[in-house]
């Protein structure tokens, strides 16, 4: 079956893993698939965000600590006014990164509302084809069967691959001929088909909107601004110069840690249909299982 491959996953994990070995800042140019990090256990590649955040913190720190405490001396230095300026950076970091996550969350949460509105509708066109005389009843109801089944066991693991899934059309077109071929001959009969008619025609922008969204993600720009935020942010902590040195890695590695966790939140959110907290068909194996079987 022909499938149309999204590269999904592309600009924030390019930017954590390729960064550093890059001499030009041209990761938007080069496409890597990285789909493989969402088959990770999630608590696995959540420790291994952290992780290298925590560890860019303090390896940074290491390399420029001697180079700061000669420029800046020795402390306090000029830990006051540098803290001023990381007080401001942090709470425009802060802001923005918490509205980005915001703003994925809600992405989140109204995909997986219309998946639910979509899996209402077509059972709701699959009741208002039962007064359709026979035998164009049951060929109108075989067709919407075997879609309901083929978006629950092929398509939702295309989509889950962030492969967008193009079968199933073929159902949907027998269908409606089906559906806009039928002629009324009563009043009822007429309400009745005018319900389905609109029925239909809503089921068919859910599912747009459902495949728009299999490869829609976070913007390229967005990604760029997260991380030169958190660059600019630990940066700062670097300059910092304190007598006790096992505290000031303990403080860089916690900062870091921090940062990579709210990146992580919006990396596992970031494709509905993708990851460890996907939209699931569950509202279609539940009016398959409840109306159609």
């Amino acid at each position: 079956m022909a499938a149309h491959h999204a590269w999904s996953f592309e600009i924030p994990l390019l930017c954590i893993f390729h960064i550093l070995g890059s001499r030009f800042i041209q990761p938007a140019i080069y496409v890597m698939n990285l789909s493989w990090l969402y088959f990770l256990p999630s608590f696995i590649f959540f420790i291994l965000v952290i992780l290298f955040f925590a560890a860019f913190s303090i390896g940074g720190f290491l390399l420029t600590r001697k180079y700061v405490e000669i420029w800046l001396g020795k402390p306090p230095a000029q830990n006051e006014v540098i803290s001023y300026y990381i007080a401001a950076t942090g709470v425009v970091y802060g802001i923005t990164l918490g509205l980005i996550a915001v703003g994925v969350w809600d992405n989140y949460i109204h995909v997986n509302n219309k998946v639910e509105e979509e899996a209402a509708t077509i059972s709701e066109l699959y009741r208002d084809i039962a007064s359709y005389p026979e035998p164009l009843r049951s060929r109108m109801e075989t067709e919407l069967r075997l879609y309901t089944r083929y978006v629950i066991n092929e398509a939702w693991p295309l989509q889950s691959e962030g492969i967008i899934p193009i079968g199933g059309v073929d159902h949907m077109d027998n269908f409606q001929k089906m559906l806009y071929r039928y002629e009324p001959a009563t009043l009822g009969q007429q309400i009745l088909h005018a319900s389905a008619l609109h029925s239909f025609n809503d089921y068919v922008l859910l599912r747009r909107f459902r495949i728009q969204n299999v490869t829609k993600g976070v913007q390229v720009m967005i990604w760029w601004v997260v991380f030169f935020g958190a660059l600019i942010n630990l940066i700062l902590s670097w300059l910092f110069v304190v007598r006790n040195k096992s505290l000031h890695i303990l403080m860089n590695g916690l900062l870091g840690a921090l940062i990579g966790a709210l990146v992580f939140l919006i990396i596992v959110l970031d494709y509905p249909f993708r990851g460890w907290f996907k939209v699931s068909a569950e509202p279609f194996e539940y009016a398959y299982e409840q109306l159609m079987k």
